[in-house]
């Protein structure tokens, strides 16, 4: 009897483990893209759980960066540790990598430090309850998916069950709150540049060092991190670097070339195709409109892409928002088309707004 007991403790403990195993394939690292002609009918899983908000944050690259690793490793891993280690955590590693295939990815592009560092330097600094624009973590605004993405090998995966990462800061919020508020009182010195000194000059202060490297120290307690069962290795296409380049390009008559597009739209397809969820770079404004006091005139925003239908001759995308999963807060004409976070997107809309696709090979 005992025996049979911890047999099925034990098949138990299993059935999870296969149930999130990850597809194994990696992808060619330049394949021959072209689109799916007919469309075909790609349905996303079940809504079982909502998709996570990014509540107040401005990380949406987290957010969607994490749907993607997510997919692809078969677990839900924890979008504010995305941000973390897209922001603090030391690139060099990279080149050390224990997986050869991220070795090898990395020793192809020899400027990556320069570009970690470049996209670094443009994150934005958030001016609410913080008139000195210090960079403690939860006033940092932007980042890129792709680099993100590739930056999580660095040490391993942490699941939002560890970090939860729902409604933005909502559950770190008081920690975050006290740590920025004894920083301040605290002597200004910068005692721990281990956990913050691999980054940018604009992300690092003699306050808010002290900060970031308890919640850096915090996060690491948090998280029981775990090797990714695949490398996770990004494959990125840009026709501009943000929305505002994007519509400036517009505004001098330089638009999108047919090719550009279509060499988006045939990625998207590629990485639907072979159960991959890419990301994409598109404007806030096409889900809703712009309020009359809204300083932002470009509104950045990033999801992934969970699926494809055809309806009345036309491709429609499902792109999962993560705003949250109501949906009366978006134009009427997409709200209709919307349930739970999810909205099903014509090709015609988005390509009014995408600028950029990336996916997991």
């Amino acid at each position: 009897m005992a025996r049979r007991f911890w047999a099925m403790v034990l098949l138990g403990f299993a059935a999870p483990a296969a149930a999130e195993r990850a597809d194994p394939r990696i992808l060619p690292e330049n394949p021959s893209y072209a689109r799916n002609a007919a469309c075909a009918r790609i349905d996303p899983p079940p809504p079982e759980r909502m998709p996570l908000s990014q509540g107040d944050s401005a990380i949406c690259f987290a957010y969607a960066t994490a749907d993607m690793v997510s997919q692809r490793v078969g677990r839900r891993v924890s979008a504010l540790d995305v941000a973390n280690t897209f922001y603090f955590a030391d690139p060099a590693q990279l080149a050390r990598a224990r997986d050869p295939r991220v070795a090898r990815h990395v020793a192809r592009r020899p400027d990556l430090l320069d570009e970690i560092a470049r996209e670094r330097n443009r994150v934005d600094v958030n001016l609410d309850g913080n008139p000195t624009r210090k960079p403690f973590f939860d006033k940092l605004e932007g980042g890129e998916e792709d680099l993100a993405s590739l930056m999580l090998n660095v040490k391993g995966l942490c699941l939002d069950r560890d970090l939860p990462s729902d409604d933005g800061y909502t559950h770190v919020w008081p920690y975050l709150k006290a740590r920025r508020t004894a920083a301040g009182l605290a002597p200004p010195i910068n005692y721990c540049a281990r956990a913050t000194g691999a980054t940018v000059e604009k992300m690092r202060d003699p306050v808010a060092d002290r900060a970031n490297a308890e919640w850096f120290a915090h996060v690491e307690r948090r998280c029981r991190r775990f090797v990714s069962p695949v490398p996770l290795l990004p494959v990125s296409y840009r026709i501009a670097a943000h929305q505002e380049e994007f519509i400036e390009r517009k505004r001098r008559g330089d638009h999108a070339t047919r090719e550009e597009r279509a060499r988006m739209f045939a990625m998207i397809d590629y990485a639907l195709d072979h159960k991959r969820n890419p990301t994409i770079g598109y404007s806030f404004y096409l889900l809703q409109a712009r309020a009359a006091d809204d300083p932002d005139e470009y509104a950045d925003h990033s999801s992934a892409v969970i699926g494809r239908r055809k309806v009345g001759g036309a491709c429609q995308y499902l792109v999962q928002d993560n705003t949250g999963e109501l949906c009366f807060k978006f134009r009427p004409e997409i709200a209709a088309r919307c349930t739970l976070g999810r909205i099903w997107l014509t090709e015609s809309e988005l390509a009014d707004t995408l600028y950029s696709v990336i996916y997991l090979r």
